[in-house]
């Protein structure tokens, strides 16, 4: 589905996609998130968002396998996540089969509100704070959430953020954790199309060269976030995803 979708495309729309790879890897780079955020609204006017989905397989996972890995206590944070886990895994599934169900119209139009609302919720960053007890019943409901909207849309970040941050982590264990939520998102996205039949082995190498303009954007998002006011970068990629969201839904409803 993706290589076809990509043989598919002309010069100019190839270029574009690209250049909003490159742009999406930016905002990873520079906030933290941002690849789906940008890549699916953006590439909504040319590509289908299933072969969207499918590009950034590979990209999902790879960006937050060392993260997940590196230094201490693993072990610990998948004892502590594991219920989250089996939830984000479950719900990712669930979403996939969304994905590649439904109308398309009717897909777009679900997205396109996922945005604008996700745009809404991080312009607005409201907080929470949990304890020990709403902690355990708390995860796997927010898990299963989070699953469903990457499964169809690759957007899983905001529901497990908002978590994590009311959980009162430390920086170390909040990137660990988030980390290991979004990886194991990505594996069992991966899993999830190519069980759909939305991915083949090609589809998976051309997702995986999607990385190389990914980690180009991630070195300028580096250097922003070093020479540009991070408030201005990111009022931008919150614009940038209302606006695109906005789109989508206008497309779904003409």
């Amino acid at each position: 589905m993706l290589l076809h979708a990509i043989l598919g495309l002309s010069p100019v729309a190839l270029a574009a996609l690209i250049g909003i790879c490159i742009l999406g890897g930016s905002a990873k780079g520079a906030l933290g998130i941002g690849i789906p955020l940008l890549t699916v609204p953006l590439t909504a006017p040319f590509m289908d968002l299933p072969a969207v989905m499918a590009l950034l397989t590979v990209p999902i996972f790879a960006t937050n396998f060392g993260q997940a890995v590196e230094g201490g206590g693993t072990k610990a944070a998948l004892l502590r996540l594991w219920p989250m886990l089996v939830a984000v895994v479950a719900g990712t599934v669930a979403g996939v089969h969304l994905l590649v169900s439904i109308d398309r119209a009717v897909l777009n139009g679900t997205v396109g509100v996922l945005l604008v609302l996700i745009a809404t919720w991080l312009f607005c960053q409201p907080r929470i704070a949990l304890g020990g007890w709403a902690e355990r019943w708390a995860g796997p409901p927010i898990g299963l959430v989070a699953g469903i909207m990457g499964g169809i849309s690759g957007m899983f970040g905001p529901p497990l953020i908002a978590y994590m941050i009311g959980l009162g982590l430390r920086p170390n264990e909040f990137v660990k954790h988030i980390s290991i939520l979004f990886l194991a998102a990505g594996a069992a996205l991966l899993v999830a199309l190519g069980r759909a039949g939305a991915m083949s082995w090609a589809d998976v190498a051309v997702s995986a060269g999607a990385l190389v303009p990914i980690y180009l954007g991630m070195l300028i998002g580096r250097w922003l976030r070093r020479h540009c006011p991070p408030g201005l970068f990111r009022a931008l990629v919150l614009a940038a995803l209302a606006i695109g969201g906005l789109q989508m839904i206008q497309a779904a409803l003409s």
